[in-house]
């Protein structure tokens, strides 16, 4: 049944579709595509292009959100006419209408499917697409989506499921991609070459073990080259796995005062401090603690922006607590990041004395 039903979306969305639909006629489409899946509009299953307000004269204008029983949101699609590649722009807009209707689920639909999930069971700024679906009959991953979709089986709970299942095997990719960097990295080349040493040492000197080795040169290099980019090139999530893996425990004073503080709550105060000294319009602060001092977050965002990115994060990767909020002098409610480390705390302490302040480390 799942089966037939895809293939009626695939003929829907894809096959009997002129090359250069319009979106208008595209949606219609798409309108016959959600009631396979058994939403129909006339019982209030979709609302189409509805309007929300949000802010003091915003307003939000989604593609469709698809209703419970209850008329509570539960997903919301955005669509792009067929002709054109699913691109970031896109994606962004769609995460944006995720995260001001408070909504973990999105999903985009155009040349392909892709389905994206913004909430705690992923540990990333932005939503994570779960899913790119290419309309092909009896492609099992479009048999999956009937699955997960349809009206009468719709289930949060196997959404779940199938999100955690998609993290798994999206975060074991990175893993191999990772291991495989490591183990091409001209460092381990040079392990490799000790490890050779030591298994011959018991049958020859060390020197004449060096003398051979000196004279041969030894390569390890990945049989498919699309499997993963050139070994030189360490990604950012390498960088941070290495982070992780040796924190410091250091603190920080400020002004000699007797309080030793952690990484967190040192720039926080830090900031705290300059903001009373020197009150500054928000732009100016932003100018002053740049975002690249910090990295992933940056070092403060407005209250507003935080609320909105992370909607659907319990942790909001910044200070929010009431006493926590600062205020620049135009009355912009802003926090501080939480995410400091190893790698990036340097940047702040450096900033910090640049600015005057008297700061010590201990460990």
């Amino acid at each position: 049944m799942n089966n037939e039903k895809w293939n009626e979306i695939c003929f829907l969305l894809a096959e009997n579709i002129r090359s250069d639909i319009s979106e208008s006629d595209f949606e219609r489409n798409v309108i016959q595509a959600l009631r396979v899946l058994d939403w129909k509009e006339y019982t209030g299953d979709i609302q189409i292009r509805p309007s929300f307000q949000f802010g003091a004269s915003n307003r939000l204008k989604p593609d469709f959100v698809i209703n419970s029983s209850e008329k509570r949101n539960l997903f919301v699609i955005e669509i792009k006419q067929p002709s054109l590649p699913l691109n970031t722009n896109f994606q962004q807009q769609l995460f944006s209408y995720m995260r001001q209707l408070r909504l973990e689920y999105g999903i985009l639909i155009g040349q392909v499917i892709q389905v994206f999930y913004d909430g705690d069971l992923a540990n990333h700024d932005d939503p994570v697409m779960l899913e790119t679906i290419e309309f092909e009959n009896d492609n099992p991953k479009g048999i999956k989506f009937v699955e997960l979709f349809n009206k009468g089986n719709f289930s949060i709970e196997a959404l779940r499921s199938f999100t955690i299942n998609s993290l798994k095997n999206i975060n074991r990719q990175a893993d191999k991609k990772l291991l495989s960097q490591k183990i091409l990295s001209p460092d381990y080349e040079r392990e490799v070459i000790k490890l050779i040493k030591q298994d011959f040492l018991n049958l020859y000197d060390s020197e004449l073990i060096d003398s051979v080795l000196n004279e041969i040169s030894i390569n390890i290099s990945i049989q498919n080259q699309e499997i993963i980019e050139q070994s030189s090139v360490r990604t950012k999530s390498l960088e941070k796995s290495v982070i992780k893996s040796s924190r410091d425990k250091t603190k920080y004073t400020i002004n000699g005062a007797s309080e030793k503080l952690g990484k967190n709550r040192f720039v926080l105060e830090l900031i705290r401090m300059y903001v009373r000294n020197n009150p500054s319009d928000f732009t100016k602060l932003k100018n002053i603690f740049r975002d690249d001092l910090q990295g992933s977050t940056g070092v403060v965002n407005s209250l507003d922006f935080v609320e909105m990115k992370y909607a659907n994060k319990s942790d909001k990767r910044h200070f929010i607590g009431d006493d926590e909020i600062l205020m620049s002098a135009d009355n912009v409610k802003f926090v501080v990041s939480t995410q400091w480390g190893k790698d990036n705390i340097d940047n702040i302490v450096h900033l910090g004395r640049k600015l005057g302040f008297k700061i010590d480390e201990m460990e």
